[in-house]
């Protein structure tokens, strides 16, 4: 049984069953899992975090995160694009009022969410200072400007979208199919290649007041779990990876019907060697998902803690930490685990009908987001001086 039966309905099982079993073959054919996306919405899962009485599950972020785990171990594309879904999700149930109403309402409908917030350019990664501009049309507003990394826009109804309102930042949420929205299927990394991870352009689009769900206050910044809950997404995927990874080796090594003349065992399931490398996969994925959730459960208490939206400093701050030590383990853990993989088999397993090297690209692209070395670095910094963690959505 899966971790998503207790948070979804039993159908789910066997969506997740169908999307293992066409995930190697989009990866290969580099297809759009546009009807699998839509499957997944159609089951539930975009709503898991809504409370009961407004059409979710009532899930817990622990729930939420073992949910993750087990789409991103059917299919680790599917899984990603659905990370600016829930961390919009989480913000608009941090909120209150009829603009938060309406999308909360939009994602009870099943609509999914994207995102347009990075921009290619000199300014650093993370920073609020944006080249795309949001002004003023009498009542309403319009927004210009080219965004990149757009995770998960090109499968969405609805993207959000940060642009600069004078000196200010602002978040908008309009539909990708107004006028002037332009979605470009151009990402070209050789993992998390079907992400729809490329470039959004915004052309005069419209956008009405009600559209505005957010304006930074540069001088003054409550404490927050966002950006540990989209990091920690990130480390849920990897860890839904690496349970493939175990799956992908059993599958290895009781499928050979020979082996090497000078291995230990002629029967390749009772050579100590390969059971030994199965084994440190199986205790990797272990580790990994075990992680994973324990950091959700500090999110859960920082969440559980908040008071009109704002969670209690020291319980996000922990949150924060956590979620950082995870990426320093799970980013040497996973790549390591990817390639030990090859080791219960021979040269066949480089078959590329196999496909076994997706698994290395697609955690090595997840791992390269944010650098593990400066996510230490904060770590090692906090402990030792107690100087709190950058203030930007990387932790």
């Amino acid at each position: 049984m899966t971790s998503v039966d207790s948070v979804a309905p039993t159908a789910f099982s066997e969506i997740l069953a169908d999307l293992a079993r066409g995930a190697v073959d989009r990866e290969i054919a580099d297809v759009n899992p546009f009807e699998q996306v839509r499957a997944v919405a159609a089951a539930g899962f975009g709503r898991l975090r809504l409370p009961v009485e407004r059409g979710g599950a009532g899930s817990s972020l622990r729930e939420l995160f073992a949910a993750i785990i087990d789409v991103a171990e059917a299919d680790p594309t599917v899984a990603h694009i659905y990370r600016t879904h829930f961390w919009l999700t989480e913000d608009f149930l941090s909120e209150s009022g009829p603009t938060a109403d309406r999308l909360l309402r939009l994602v009870a409908d099943g609509n999914v969410f994207g995102n347009a917030t990075s921009e290619r350019g000199g300014r650093p990664a993370g920073s609020q200072d944006f080249s795309t501009t949001l002004t003023q049309d009498g009542d309403s507003y319009r927004l210009n400007g080219e965004k990149f990394y757009t995770t998960g826009t090109l499968f969405a109804d609805f993207v959000c979208v940060w642009a600069a309102d004078g000196a200010t930042p602002t978040a908008v949420v309009v539909p990708t199919d107004r006028a002037g929205v332009q979605i470009l299927d151009d990402w070209d990394g050789f993992g998390q290649r079907r992400t729809g991870s490329g470039t959004t352009l915004f052309t005069d689009v419209l956008v009405r007041p009600d559209e505005i769900v957010r304006r930074a206050d540069s001088d003054h910044r409550p404490p927050s779990t966002h950006g540990a809950f989209v990091q920690l997404y990130l480390h849920a995927i990897v860890a839904g990876i690496l349970r493939t990874v175990v799956s992908d080796a059993k599958a290895l090594v009781t499928s050979r019907t020979r082996t090497f003349s000078h291995a230990n065992s002629p029967d390749p399931v009772d050579d100590p060697t390969l059971q030994q490398v199965v084994g440190e996969l199986a205790s990797f994925a272990f580790v990994a998902e075990a992680t994973v959730l324990v950091a959700a459960e500090t999110l859960d208490a920082a969440a559980d803690s908040a008071v009109h939206g704002v969670p209690d400093a020291r319980l996000a701050h922990e949150a924060a930490v956590a979620v950082s030590k995870t990426k320093v383990v799970l980013d040497d853990l996973g790549t390591r685990a990817a390639t030990v993989l090859f080791e219960v088999g021979g040269a066949s397993a480089s078959s590329r009908a196999k496909d076994l090297d997706r698994h290395w690209r697609n955690i090595r692209t997840i791992t390269l987001h944010n650098p593990a070395r400066l996510k230490a670095q904060a770590v090692g910094a906090d402990v030792l001086t107690g100087r709190p963690l950058p203030a930007n959505g990387y932790f």
